[in-house]
């Protein structure tokens, strides 16, 4: 049984936010948080907690401006040898991604830790959803809808736009009503991840669901899918905490896959590997059609897309039979946070 000041000392340990910043970093951080967030990033405690460490160790040096040094973050990821893997990576991640806003964001004298460094958590497999699993989850998300429809309707378009174009979460709430072309049935992706723009087209089912949820009637530059409390854009965090604790229960799926939890982001995962089966049912070789489905997914050469591609187990076998060399745990890395 916890005593008063523990349970005390824990609730002023929750208290930790964005002015929890200080020195001379406080507003690099607490302008990178802000930009997080306006592309969707729903920022978790243990995130702004690992960033304020981060702020409390270069702050150690004792800086009369913000910079970031070779040796500052090295140092930085030194401190952390002998934890695992994916603490690692966090860390490298972390720094680097810092340093690339300051460098954008004009600062001088900031050390960019090189992308090549980061080592990817070797023990991480995404899940891939099978058809029937899919089937269970828009079925999930009707009856939820049907249940509570002001609250899930924008989980019943949104995942099965996430699931038919492969979009990133943060791609899906950045769309604008002019992204949207309901005249020619296409959506633009702009400026996302290696500041790459594409289109998207889509078919006639997913156009009927994207007119009963979406913005379609708001002004051009407002929100496709606008946050109901606030008009701005919908919290990441929400979308993943609904996921994982409601919908998929609904669909009678386990949210764990080994010790990871499943996330929305594996429906992207889920996706691609989808698209490929249907164009190698369809007599295409798997790297003919590579190029078609790396512009899909906004990669920049088909290298990305070659590792990310696992395939679902229904079919595994008459791929391998078929002849076609296939990537079972190879996969892109989006750099994204795991949900």
């Amino acid at each position: 049984m916890w005593k008063h000041y523990d349970v005390c000392a824990w609730r002023c340990l929750m208290k930790i936010t964005t002015d929890s910043f200080h020195g001379v970093f406080r507003e690099v951080f607490t302008g990178y948080v802000e930009y997080k967030r306006s592309l969707g990033f729903g920022l978790s405690y243990s995130a702004i907690t690992s960033l304020l460490k981060l702020n409390d160790y270069l702050e150690a040096y004792d800086p009369d401006e913000p910079v970031i040094t070779r040796e500052m973050a090295e140092g930085y990821i030194r401190q952390n040898e002998g934890k695992s893997t994916s603490t690692i990576h966090g860390c490298e991640s972390r720094i680097r991604q810092v340093g690339l806003y300051m460098k954008n964001m004009g600062y001088e004298n900031v050390y960019v830790y090189p992308e090549k460094h980061i080592k990817a958590a070797s023990d991480f497999v995404p899940y891939i959803f099978s058809k029937g699993e899919m089937e269970s989850i828009f079925k999930a998300t009707d009856i939820l809808t049907s249940e509570n429809r002001k609250r899930y309707q924008f989980y019943q378009v949104e995942i099965r736009l996430l699931y038919a174009t492969a979009m990133r979460v943060g791609e899906t709430l950045s769309l604008r009503v002019k992204d949207v072309d309901f005249t020619s049935n296409v959506i633009k992706v702009n400026n996302a991840k290696n500041n790459v723009t594409r289109l998207i087209p889509f078919n006639e089912s997913l156009r009927k669901w994207l007119l009963r949820g979406g913005n379609r009637d708001g002004d051009p530059d407002d929100l496709f899918f606008p946050s109901p409390r606030t008009g701005g854009i919908r919290n990441r965090l929400n979308i993943r905490n609904t996921f994982q604790n409601t919908i998929l229960p609904k669909a009678g799926i386990s949210i764990w896959n080994g010790k990871y939890r499943i996330r929305v982001h594996d429906l992207r995962h889920s996706a691609a590997c989808a698209m490929l089966s249907h164009m190698i049912e369809l007599g295409w070789d798997p790297y003919c059609a590579l190029p078609y489905l790396s512009t899909m997914l906004g990669h920049k050469g088909i290298e990305s897309t070659e590792k990310y591609l696992r395939l679902t187990q229904e079919h595994y076998d008459e791929i391998v039979n078929a002849g076609h060399y296939i990537y079972e745990k190879g996969l892109g890395n989006d750099n994204e946070e795991k949900e």
